[in-house]
């Protein structure tokens, strides 16, 4: 894979001098030389893979040239970064703005443009506090406006926090699917004001309520005012569980709530020993001998005497 990656690297250095300008058109710039001179060091520093490096050296030509094959450049660069974003604004400023002929001289744009799209995804985030940092993973994409932001992203599933040093961090597991927008509004708590409260459960799945509203499912984080609080968890399955806490300003504090497995009369173990055969001329039925929990030393049927098996069934 490094080897083929290394071959499609000397094709991009081969395609990075056909689709440069020629030097003619250097020299009409001012510090035409310079410029020459950075796009050279960035073509070296693509094929010895030091994209970083190239990056710099295509910024510099293109803020004196404005010539869009630097554009295309630079996307290839951003793409050996991983940072497809980036490398998708670039190479679509280019397709934008180089002439037919300079577009003819770059083999499979299109595709190379699926391809990168396919690895981006765009993400709507809604929060009323700006100034506050976007992360994805460890890294900070962008700093929120109030409103709405609209950013784009590496698809994938990643990590979400949104940070302020007044505010509760936001925290949030996404699944940025390529080619999609993932939509999320941003609810920040005030450390001087609110409370943050986290409710997690060993059950996956159990929906959560604070004080009679539905919050999501575990793990559920939500701002909340100081003072006492009733949780509530229910899921299919579980006996419904409810708890609750009492919350200081400024405070941030995490809840588990443990469920107990519902049990339905077919889990008991009598339930099944209730069942005879009943013979009456020549005819052979079953007869539920119980339908309610009751001692199970108490009983027509004692458990173990009567066998289904004996009568041909299996259960």
């Amino acid at each position: 894979m490094q080897a083929l990656r290394k071959i499609l690297l000397l094709l991009l250095a081969a395609v990075l001098s056909c689709a440069s300008a020629p030097r003619s058109a250097f020299a009409q710039a001012p510090a035409a030389q310079d410029a020459d001179d950075a796009k050279r060091k960035g073509d070296e520093a693509m094929v010895a893979i030091r994209y970083e490096e190239a990056l710099g050296h295509y910024r510099r030509a293109y803020e004196q040239t404005k010539n869009p094959a630097l554009l295309y450049n630079m996307g290839r660069a951003y793409e050996g970064l991983a940072d497809f974003p980036k490398a998708l604004d670039a190479l679509e400023e280019f397709a934008e703005k180089a002439s037919p002929e300079l577009k003819a001289r770059v083999p499979k744009l299109e595709e190379l443009l699926t391809d990168v799209r396919n690895r981006v995804a765009t993400m709507i985030l809604s929060s009323p506090v700006g100034g506050a940092e976007i992360r994805l993973g460890n890294k900070v994409i962008a700093t929120t406006k109030a409103g709405q932001n609209i950013v784009r992203v590496n698809a994938g599933p990643q990590p979400l926090t949104v940070w302020h040093k007044d505010y509760f961090p936001f925290e949030r597991q996404l699944t940025l699917a390529p080619g999609k927008i993932e939509t999320v509004d941003v609810v920040l708590a005030s450390r001087t004001e609110e409370a943050l409260l986290r409710v997690t459960s060993p059950v996956t799945g159990a929906a959560v309520t604070i004080d009679g509203k539905a919050i999501g499912v575990v793990p559920a984080e939500s701002p909340m005012k100081p003072g006492q609080h009733r949780i509530a968890l229910a899921r299919d399955g579980y006996d419904p569980a409810e708890t609750s806490v009492v919350l200081a300003a400024g405070e941030k504090k995490e809840v588990s709530v443990p469920m107990a497995v519902h049990e339905t009369i077919t889990g008991k173990w009598w339930f099944w020993t209730g069942i005879g055969v009943l013979v009456v001329g020549g005819i052979v039925g079953t007869v539920v001998a119980l339908t309610t929990e009751k001692d199970p030393d108490v009983g027509t049927i004692p458990p173990g005497t009567v066998k289904a098996e004996s009568f041909g069934f299996r259960f």
